[in-house]
């Protein structure tokens, strides 16, 4: 193109001034050497031939651009054209671009992601760091064990940790009651808490836990005894009945020494026998509360009195005596003179359970033998 003032010309090149004076400049009263004019002028000259020569009108310019006439198509996977941005995060159309927005936040999303994986393998005992890249982080992932099974925290022991197939990191909740020991039956209940017991829990037994050994009717850890069983006022009932009969027995005495007792009663009548000291000359008391007794006999044993040596006395009563008093007795032996005695015998005569014979002549005292038959 033209145009319409030509640049100057200046042909002597000069020498270019050094770089000191160049930042400096012109100083007052400087008097340059015409080397460093020469220099500018020649390099002006140039500067501007050169904008001339490469430099093109505007109006050139513009219908350059309008003449040009480029069918630009849309961009694809496949071809290069035009493509419209998008800052979707979330979408999955493959013509669009993604803005520095759209990738930034994908990026926040995938630090987001790789925190939870990160706190996901630490949870289960895996070392893992954010600062890791997702190439050294999924190798881990593909190393971890997937737990299986349907164990429960219920299912475990307390304190121990497991894993299923829905959960990690369970604690169980099974009690751990330590070694099972020994259970001794008593009167009460006795309860072992649930929970794991690291030793065998061992009931006591008992041998002699049979029938025989248990109280008839009783039933104990579903076994009903058949032993009869006496209660001391049966025991004592006992006793009486057999003192009754005239031979001696007392609730004390064993089941045994009872039986034994009951041999030695003799059947039919009852009756006692045997010692007694007269309480005076005249008079002999006998204990007997059990029955009746209709005929009674004396005899000496020792001592002395009016009565021989041998002395006999024998009493009879009628069927019809009162048990408070008796009739007369009739005294069988003589006494020394040769001439019968008489006398009484009173049951129960002085209101505690006896047997009197009274108005005895001078028998005297020491010990005599006694039999009182029903």
């Amino acid at each position: 193109m033209s145009f319409d003032k030509q640049a100057p010309s200046w042909s002597a090149p000069g020498v270019e001034p050094p770089e000191s004076k160049k930042q400096e400049g012109w100083q007052v009263n400087d008097k340059p050497p015409a080397a460093w004019l020469n220099w500018f002028m020649s390099l002006t000259a140039e500067s501007l031939k050169e904008l001339q020569d490469k430099a093109a009108e505007k109006a050139w310019v513009q219908e350059q651009i309008a003449a040009i006439d480029v069918d630009i198509q849309d961009a694809s996977l496949t071809q290069k054209g035009i493509v419209q941005l998008s800052s979707a995060t979330d979408g999955t159309r493959e013509n669009v671009a993604a803005t520095e927005k759209a990738v930034g936040q994908a990026f926040q999303a995938g630090n987001e992601r790789k925190a939870e994986v990160v706190a996901a393998l630490v949870a289960i005992g895996v070392s893992a760091s954010t600062s890791e890249t997702w190439a050294q982080l999924i190798p881990k992932i593909t190393a971890v064990i997937r737990a299986t099974g349907n164990a429960t925290v219920a299912d475990v022991i307390a304190g121990k940790t497991f894993s299923n197939a829905t959960a990690n990191g369970l604690t169980g909740n099974i009690p751990d009651r330590g070694t099972g020991g020994t259970v001794t039956p008593n009167t009460a209940d006795q309860t072992k808490a649930a929970g794991r017991y690291t030793s065998a829990i061992t009931i006591k037994g008992e041998p002699n836990l049979i029938a025989g050994n248990l109280p008839k009717d009783k039933t104990f850890f579903g076994i009903t005894g058949l032993l009869e069983r006496m209660t001391t006022a049966e025991k004592q009932a006992i006793a009486n009945a057999i003192t009754g009969k005239g031979v001696a027995a007392s609730a004390n005495d064993t089941n045994t020494v009872l039986a034994q007792k009951i041999g030695q009663i003799i059947t039919g009548k009852r009756f006692v026998q045997g010692t007694v000291t007269p309480i005076n000359s005249s008079t002999v008391e006998i204990p007997l509360s059990t029955f009746i007794p209709k005929v009674g006999v004396l005899w000496r044993g020792t001592g002395n009195g009016s009565f021989d040596q041998n002395a006999l006395a024998m009493a009879r009563t009628a069927d019809d005596v009162s048990p408070n008093y008796g009739p007369i007795l009739t005294i069988g032996t003589p006494n020394a003179d040769g001439v019968a005695q008489t006398g009484f015998m009173n049951q129960n005569a002085t209101g505690n359970g006896t047997v009197r014979f009274s108005k005895l002549n001078a028998i005297g005292y020491g010990v005599w033998n006694y039999l009182l038959v029903e």
